[in-house]
């Protein structure tokens, strides 16, 4: 019996079996088998990198062990339309929580693979991560949002700059004249004499310019374009942008808003609460997990907004006249350049707005953000 030809057969069988083995083990991308219960078969090393388990533990596990709550059952209806032969494959952003809770997000690719009886063998997964790539893509919105409103009121900033350097010079003009007549005045006065009135005279330039200075960004703050803003939305979409660090952190955000709507420039409300929630999940304590509460009341013609955690705190003794000043920061060992605060505070009292913190340490702290209603 001639069975060169069955020979073949089985040496292209061999050959393609070690084609998909090498291009399954070796992918920079991960690759999983997936029975269709929901157990992993198979692996790659690239799905053991990035979330953190090994092959045997995944092995041990349901597909929807690691899979982030929100994500599972998503595609369950692209599924069912794989296994009715209604569609070939899918693509889905799905996210995974890895071994050290970290939020992974991934671009998943499934196809069915069937056995000689046309029944479903197991799935095909291809997982690409794309957290680094969502990262940077919410940076840049956050960044455009900012940008759009500062294009916005660009050319009113001008004008207004403009005729405050009319100001400036005006106030500076006369001391500047003084100054330079004393120097000039050698044998009227001593070189004590002068020197003691120059310094008298550039005092009060000084302290113009640092006032004009005041006065130019409050004024340029006030003109800056009021909305309708959304609370509720502006704090789901900061959550969303912290969203890892928070699953990470096993925080939880309770929000209890009695205002819902509040007229204020959005870029300023937004960076606001931006900045206490971070600070919040930032300096949380270790040993237990973390709660922030966010309230709105109205109280008359002001809106108060609070934001509580069960964190840190600060010792108020020693550093509660410094809260707020450039380059104070009161826990070591923490990423923080003393200025997330400073910022808050001017952007708040810029449009007649108050801001007050009350903490205890290893208790946690309260701000209490109070601004005009408009």
């Amino acid at each position: 019996m001639d069975i060169t030809e069955l020979k073949n057969v089985e040496e292209e069988l061999r050959q393609a079996k070690e084609t998909f083995a090498n291009s399954f083990n070796y992918s920079g991308i991960g690759k999983a088998l997936i029975a269709p219960g929901g157990r992993w078969l198979e692996v790659n090393n690239t799905v053991c990198e990035l979330t953190g388990y090994t092959k045997n533990e995944l092995y041990d596990m349901h597909y929807n062990d690691i899979t982030y709550p929100d994500d599972i059952g998503i595609d369950i209806s692209l599924i069912q339309q794989l296994l009715a032969k209604q569609i070939l494959s899918y693509s889905i952003t799905k996210r995974y929580v890895t071994k050290d809770r970290n939020v992974l997000t991934t671009v998943i690719t499934v196809t069915l693979v069937r056995d000689g009886n046309d029944q479903p063998l197991y799935f095909v997964c291809d997982i690409l991560d794309e957290t680094a790539k969502k990262s940077i893509t919410d940076e840049l919105l956050h960044k455009n949002q900012e940008l759009e409103t500062a294009a916005v009121n660009l050319l009113s900033k001008i004008s207004q700059l403009e005729d405050l350097n009319h100001i400036i010079a005006h106030n500076l003009r006369g001391p500047a004249s003084s100054i330079k007549m004393l120097s000039s005045q050698s044998e009227v006065f001593s070189n004590e004499e002068a020197l003691e009135m120059i310094h008298a005279s550039s005092t009060s330039p000084l302290e113009n310019l640092d006032t004009m200075v005041e006065i130019a960004r409050i004024k340029l703050d006030k003109e800056v374009t009021f909305d309708n803003c959304n609370v509720t939305a502006i704090i789901n979409n900061i959550t969303a942008q912290l969203q890892g660090v928070i699953y990470q952190k096993d925080a939880r955000i309770s929000i209890n808003l009695r205002v819902k709507q509040i007229s204020y420039p959005q870029i300023y409300l937004e960076s606001i609460l931006y900045n206490l929630i971070s600070n919040s999940i930032k300096y949380r304590r270790e040993d237990v997990p973390l709660i922030i509460e966010i309230t709105t009341v109205g109280a008359g013609d002001r809106i108060v907004i609070s934001l509580k955690d069960n964190g840190l705190g600060i010792n108020m003794e020693k550093y509660g006249t410094r809260i707020f000043k450039l380059n104070q920061t009161f826990h070591h060992g923490y990423d923080s350049k003393g200025v997330g605060l400073l910022i808050t505070k001017t952007q708040i009292e810029s449009l007649g707005g108050t801001i007050e913190v009350r903490s205890k340490l290893n208790q946690g702290s309260e701000f209490i953000v109070t601004i005009l209603k408009r």
